[in-house]
């Protein structure tokens, strides 16, 4: 009997262990792929990507499993498994879901924000705002108000699944969410991340959601039109 719980506990460790790397390799292969680390297109080798992550084919195989539920990836029979190029319904629920989070973390940071943290948002939100920013300004705004709001969870969400600031490389052609590349945004002139930034600052929780809100919606609708080829 002892024998069989040892097992049955050497077997629950092994399992949770096997969770554990999966969902590791999940986190880092969907980063890669929202990052343009690794490429629309790209093939993705099991023995190569466990050999860069440390670890055996199994949890790589079924994280890649989980990605291509998740469209980011495809698999071709007798050819490989491949990035998936991310379509304006896939930009269009990361937006979604971006709205959602951030939305709810400036209420929050609204309701407990420090002057430390408003003198560190107006300095960001300047530089978001200035018409030489580029995305890594931009995510660094966003990000702060995820970082700041007293929720640990909104923040780990983020991180997991890549939720920064989010738009195209005219360049390149890919999805990045950090980088020297221009947000693209048709307005310019207006000085959104100020605007977002002193509705926090001032405690006006239910406007800083909605500003916050507001100004993703507006950059997801001119980021599918551009994915779409549609001119204002």
């Amino acid at each position: 009997m002892n024998d069989e719980l040892r097992d049955s506990a050497s077997n629950s460790r092994a399992s949770l262990n096997g969770n554990r790397l999966a969902d590791s390799a999940y986190k880092s292969i969907r980063r890669q792929i929202l990052e343009g680390v690794l490429r629309p297109g790209e093939q993705l080798i099991e023995t190569q990507l466990a050999d860069e992550l440390g670890m055996s084919r199994t949890p790589v195989r079924n994280a890649l499993a989980k990605l291509e539920l998740e469209k980011l990836v495809t698999s071709i029979p007798s050819k490989g498994t491949f990035v998936a190029s991310l379509s304006p319904v896939d930009v269009a629920e990361i937006y979604d879901v971006r709205e959602v989070i951030e939305g709810l973390a400036a209420r929050l940071l609204a309701r407990r924000i420090t002057r430390g943290e408003a003198d560190l948002l107006r300095q960001l939100a300047a530089k978001a705002d200035d018409h030489s920013a580029t995305l890594n300004e931009d995510a660094e705004f966003h990000s702060a108000i995820v970082k700041m709001c007293g929720n640990n969870l909104l923040s780990e969400l983020v991180e997991t699944f890549c939720l920064h600031a989010l738009t195209l490389d005219a360049r390149s052609r890919q999805m990045v969410t950090r980088g020297d590349v221009h947000v693209l945004q048709k307005d310019r002139d207006a000085d959104h991340h100020s605007v977002v930034a002193e509705k926090i600052i001032s405690g006006d929780a239910k406007g800083a959601e909605e500003a916050l809100k507001d100004y993703i919606r507006r950059g997801k609708n001119v980021l599918i039109k551009t994915l779409m080829g549609i001119d204002e």
